[in-house]
């Protein structure tokens, strides 16, 4: 008989290293009085998380046994153990250390770094339909009344830029905040750009004058832009799949239906193709219904609100449809599961 060694996904991964990050937080500030000081960290921290206890300073053996016993009965207690062993190897990997070696005095600034580096994604966020969507890394964890705090490149942080003015310019600045990127096109030390990138929060300016609104944002050690965190209603970009189920933009294929965010987004761009091949046939066609179990096909055609035949008698032939089902099928493919049927829309927005 065989077992096999269950598998620890990298957001469970980036959890329970965040457990261990307020675990040291709290020795440290149990030791030292500081939080960011230097204390002594061994295995111990691992076991805690594994067995998801809380994060007290102290190795509650007794509770830390009680908590594997529990995981034994209930069949989780596999998972844990892989847990335990992933958190060690992650830990003497990130922190460059072999074997037991990392263990010893750490300051709590390395395990926060750990956590966070971990559990960081690449996404798109925006702010309803006025900022983004744009590129940026994000801690899913480290969460401001529900919104993110996204970390952007200098060159995300110029395209933020600009889009800040320009809602300044249409709805006035006096309510906003806007952002400049200063730029002279020189580089300094490492190659990196010389740039300087500012928020200014002009609905303040009256009352506490222009040193005080102006932020000079300064970039982490990735060279990145923290710009609106626990400040601004960030929120991740969507994409809709054919189930209508909306997405965050890092989660790259919906489970349903099968459909990828790249599928999603060449479907809305193979939508006019679409219509200008029915449009040879029948210039009056406003949508399609298509089905996507396997090989996509269209099974009914619009005109406004009129029914197209598709039939006999119709507006169609059969080597025009098919070359319309070749389009979806090269942009779809025909490992889909969601039949549908779905709209493809010629104008406005994909399938429904």
């Amino acid at each position: 008989m065989t077992s096999t060694t269950p598998e620890v996904g990298q957001l469970e991964l980036a959890g329970a290293l965040a457990l261990i990050q307020q675990i040291v937080q709290a020795r440290a500030r149990r030791d030292t009085g500081d939080v960011n000081g230097t204390v002594h960290v061994d295995r111990r921290v691992c076991l805690q998380a594994a067995a998801g206890m809380q994060p007290n300073a102290r190795f509650d053996r007794q509770a830390w046994v009680k908590a594997w016993q529990d995981a034994r009965e209930d069949g989780s207690l596999p998972y844990r153990k892989a847990l335990y062993r992933r958190l060690c190897q992650t830990l003497a990997d990130e922190l460059d250390f072999d074997g037991d070696s990392w263990e010893g005095e750490h300051s709590q600034a390395e395990f926060y770094r750990v956590a966070s580096d971990l559990r960081t994604v690449d996404t798109k966020v925006c702010i309803d339909d006025m900022l983004g969507p744009l590129d940026a890394k994000v801690d899913p964890h480290n969460l401001w009344n529900g919104f993110v705090s996204p970390r952007f490149t200098l060159d995300a942080a110029r395209e933020l830029a600009d889009q800040t003015q320009r809602c300044a310019e249409e709805y006035g600045a006096d309510g906003m905040d806007t952002v400049h990127v200063i730029d002279i096109g020189a580089k300094g030390r490492g190659d990196k750009p010389l740039a300087v990138v500012l928020k200014i929060s002009w609905m303040y300016l009256e009352d506490e004058g222009a040193r005080q609104v102006t932020h000079i944002i300064e970039p982490d050690d990735d060279g990145r832009y923290s710009i609106g965190g626990w400040e601004w209603c960030w929120s991740y970009a969507s994409w809709w799949c054919l189930c209508s189920e909306g997405h965050d933009w890092h989660v790259p294929q919906c489970e349903g239906c099968g459909m990828t965010r790249e599928q999603a987004a060449a479907l809305k761009e193979a939508a006019p193709r679409v219509g200008e091949i029915l449009h040879r046939l029948a210039p009056e066609a406003t949508a399609v219904l298509f089905e996507a179990d396997g090989a996509p096909r269209i099974v009914g055609a619009v005109a406004g609100e009129t029914e197209l035949n598709l039939g006999d008698g119709g507006p169609f032939d059969t080597e025009t449809l098919g070359e319309a089902d070749a389009a979806l099928r090269a942009i779809l493919g025909d490992s889909l599961t969601d039949s549908g049927p779905h709209w493809l829309r010629f104008t406005g927005h994909d399938a429904h």
